[in-house]
């Protein structure tokens, strides 16, 4: 801990000066990174599940069909990866397509008169969205079904959504987890438990800078994507948990460094 004494050397205060500075910046720098990727992830998964609630397949009934509904509708239930079915009867549906475009069907429709199929909703689980084909193939052999409908560019959508959340959550994870063996691998080569404890108060700078440069990352990445608040009505800020362990990885990752550039 030499370094760290006090000097009049201007020279060597300078040179401690300046290891502050580098463990701010570098702390900085990764917590920068650590943000982003926390705040793509929340907006990763904030827009999965719109898009999860939007997404439907919908299964449409034989208007001559002799099978009942509600076999038709356990039928589909018991395909594997199917969530949940909701059934909508031709009534139904006719007043929701009232309800959102009124003046198309008093246009094209005639009183009186309702052409709509009864039609199940059906809600899919996540691993199913990868080989939708599979589940719509055994969803059309099923007896009164007359077709199969969704949209499959939303179902893409979602998929990658998902994948990329997932993604995310696991580059956070492998970079913590590398940060973690590397503080290990400083800190027990050539010390003692008592040297460390004392090397906590001595470096206690070190440790300040680093926790400086997370919190001024926290702060910096804030000001960046708020704009997006208002160039889109899905915006989402990490919960500040995330922000208080990004500042403590940013004050260890300084106090490590401190403990290397002493072994050196």
């Amino acid at each position: 801990m030499q370094e760290n004494k006090h000097s009049r050397d201007p020279h060597a205060r300078q040179k401690v000066r300046k290891g502050y500075r580098v463990a701010f910046l570098m702390a900085f720098s990764v917590a920068l990174l650590a943000e982003m990727l926390l705040f793509m992830h929340a907006q990763m998964r904030e827009i999965s599940m719109i898009l999860k609630e939007d997404f439907r397949i919908i299964v449409v009934r034989e208007d001559k069909g002799k099978a009942a509904a509600e076999s038709i509708e356990s039928a589909l239930a018991a395909l594997p990866g199917t969530s949940q079915v909701f059934f909508v009867s031709r009534k139904d549906r006719l007043a929701r397509l009232k309800a959102e475009d009124p003046e198309l069907v008093a246009s094209v429709l005639v009183p009186g008169l309702n052409p709509m199929p009864d039609t199940w909703e059906i809600i899919i689980k996540e691993e199913v969205l990868g080989d939708i084909n599979s589940w719509t193939s055994a969803a059309w052999r099923i007896p009164g079904v007359a077709d199969v409908k969704y949209k499959p560019l939303e179902a893409y959508a979602v998929m990658h959504s998902l994948f990329y959340g997932h993604l995310i959550r696991l580059t956070l994870a492998l970079a913590f987890l590398a940060f973690m063996v590397m503080a290990a691998m400083v800190l027990t080569h050539g010390h003692t438990p008592a040297e460390l404890a004392a090397a906590l108060s001595a470096d206690s700078r070190w440790f300040f800078s680093g926790a400086g440069g997370g919190a001024a990352a926290a702060l910096v990445a804030y000001a960046v994507v708020y704009p997006v608040k208002y160039l889109s009505p899905v915006w989402v800020w990490p919960n500040p948990l995330w922000q208080a362990a990004v500042t403590v990885c940013g004050a260890l990752l300084g106090w490590v460094l401190c403990q290397w550039k002493n072994t050196r």
